[in-house]
Formats: structure tokens, sequence, C-alpha cells
């Protein structure tokens, strides 16, 4: 609660606000881009959801079993059955990411029900669902209570989101503070604070207009920078009982981790522009895929880089450049793998012309 209490007499450095300003000019395409998908809308909400339970759950809860990605794959199907705990886990933070980022989401209401029912999605079937906290608050020297933290988190949302209601406070900024309150608190009694915390965080800033979450995962982005993240969320923590908490390196964090994804869903934007373009454009533009490929390729490989492009533009580019002994095949069927017998030119520069690119 120290870091909500002192905000509004907490200023922003000059660096932090121009990166806060840029990611907003981002957000200002978010119209654009739900026209421009439309049609494969829930194709990419489906394929975030799956992308951010793989890597939340591998970044996140080292304490259970590590699962091989086809088993995570097969996990992933409606009908497939959990075998362990640690499996039931990922289904489990699988639902939660499907019901996210799925259109019949109902918006998450920030209160102790709520949260304590998002632990219990999560944690059904894994472990006993946590109980809140207790806490001893004296009265005297000879005179004391015991409260349960619920309480003191039902008080604090009240002060959060009156707060919220005055607008004087930029969310990203408001809900990171909250984050490191809550992680902070310890409301429940279990070890897994820090990431409910996280995963409150991400929720409150889809709903807060950050819709590039539909469309380019989150947690993956964690990948490289897990053990940053811990140390900016340890250091945000420091003196955080004093109310001297600093909580600027993580927003500058976690702005530079939303720009990215807002420019990684920009190219991805450029590039499914090709669906509209000429039959001889797109095979060219899947010809500069390959080139920039491994000696040795697949088709998964391709639709895996570049998922909106269709299968009969892969297989037409792929008899293309083998008539022209640019490639051979190693082999027959779905699975096959592919070498190119060319060395690799001057793929930028193919890429500025077709694209269009100015130099």
């Amino acid at each position: 609660m120290n870091c909500i209490k002192n905000i509004k007499a907490t200023s922003i450095p000059h660096d932090v606000f121009i990166k806060m300003t840029q990611l907003y000019k981002s957000m200002g395409m978010n119209d654009y881009y739900d026209v421009h998908f439309s049609k494969n809308l829930d194709y990419y909400k489906h394929k975030t959801a799956e992308d951010n339970a793989k890597a939340f759950y591998a970044l996140f809860l080292p304490d259970f079993k590590v699962i091989s990605n086809h088993r995570l794959q097969a996990l992933t199907l409606e009908s497939s059955v959990a075998s362990n705990r640690s499996e039931q886990l990922f289904k489990n933070i699988l639902l939660v990411f499907r019901k996210i980022h799925y259109q019949s989401y109902e918006r998450f209401h920030l209160n102790s029900v709520e949260i304590r029912e998002l632990i219990s999605y999560i944690f059904t079937d894994v472990m006993e669902i946590p109980k809140y906290r207790k806490f001893v608050k004296k009265r005297s020297l000879l005179d004391s209570q015991t409260l349960s933290l619920r309480e003191v988190l039902d008080k604090y949302i009240d002060d959060l989101e009156k707060i919220e209601k005055e607008k004087v406070i930029e969310p990203i900024f408001l809900y990171l503070n909250f984050m490191i309150d809550f992680v902070n608190m310890k409301i429940f009694d279990f070890k897994y604070n820090e990431i409910i915390g996280t995963l409150i965080f991400y929720i409150l800033m889809i709903e807060n207009d950050l819709r590039v979450s539909h469309f380019i995962g989150f947690f993956p982005k964690f990948q490289t920078k897990k053990n940053l993240y811990f140390k900016l969320l340890h250091q945000s923590s420091f003196q955080w009982e004093e109310g001297l908490a600093d909580v600027m390196p993580m927003t500058h964090f976690i702005i530079k981790i939303y720009q990215s994804m807002y420019d990684d869903l920009k190219d991805l934007a450029r590039e499914f522009e090709f669906d509209n373009e000429s039959t001889l454009l797109k095979t060219d533009f899947v010809e500069n895929i390959i080139l920039k490929m491994p000696e040795t390729f697949s088709k998964k490989d391709i639709r895996k880089k570049y998922p909106h492009v269709s299968d009969s533009t892969i297989n037409r580019t792929l008899q293309r450049l083998q008539e022209e002994d640019k490639i051979r095949s190693l082999g027959k069927g779905r699975g096959a793998k592919w070498v190119k017998m060319i060395e690799n030119y001057d793929i930028e520069g193919q890429l500025k012309l077709y694209l269009g690119d100015e130099e």
C-alpha cells in the first residue's frame, strides 16, 4: 500500500515520460490493427493465449516439472487429459489465458473475490488453494486484534479506485505501483504472490487498451529477460516498508516490453498485407523468407515464422525454387526437410524492393 499512498508525490523522469508518449502513439493504431486483422482476430487471440501460457509456465513456475514442447502442444487440445500435477497446472494456466483473450471474456473486477477466483483457476487440482494471511494489530500495550489481510486488501483497492476515478495518474504507472504493493503485502499464504501480481497487472493493462496483447505474446518477451525482471521487482521492493520504493526502473522496463510488442505488430501488419497482393509478389515474399532461414528448413519453419502465409503459396514457391535449382527436397510428406542450394544474397536489399521501403 506504500506505493499507492505516495504516488501523487512521485514525479516521472523525462526519459520515462518520452517513452510513455511514444507508447501511446503506438496505441493510437489500435483501431487500425483491429480492422486490419479482423478476419483473423480469433486465430491470433488463440495463438497468443497458447504462447503466453507456455511462457508463463516455463518462466514463473520452476518448482513444477519441465514439460516437453511436444507434450505442451498436445495439452493445448481440449480433449487432452493431464497425467500429473504439472500438466494440470499448465492446462489451468492455458484456461486462464483463453478466458482473458477470447471475446466472451467478462471484464475483470479488481477486488478480493475475483483475485481469489483467479488463484483458484490456476491452482485447482494442483495444490490447496491458499488462504488470506493474518496479522496482529496492536491496540495498546496489552490489547491486540488478529485481522485477515483480506480486509487490508479491500481497503487498499478502495483507495486505488478513488485515485483511478480522479484520472490524475497514468494507468500503466498506477497499476505498476499496485503490482509492487500487492507483491510486498503478501496477501496470500503461499510463495506465488509475485506471479499473481504480475498476471493481474497484465489483465489490467489489456483492460486499459493495450490491445497489442491480443496479437503479440507479452510473457514470451520475458524469456530472455526473466532475471532482469525479478531483479527489478526486488529492486522496486527495496525500502517499500518505509514508503521509499523506486518503481521507475520497472516502469521503464515494462514500457519497453510493450513498445517492442507494438513494433512486432507493425511488422506483422505489413507482412499481412501480402495476403491481398498478387500471387507473384506473395511467392517472391516467401522466397525471401526461405533465404533468411538456416540451410536446412521445413514448411513448418516457414509457417511458424509467418503464420499468415497460405499453404498453397508456400507449396507454389517451393516448387518454383526447386525447378530453379535453388532448393532441393530431402524427403516427402508434410514433415519433409528442404536444403538451400545457393548462397544467401542481398536479402535486405530484396526485401526493401518488395516491401517498398525507401533508402
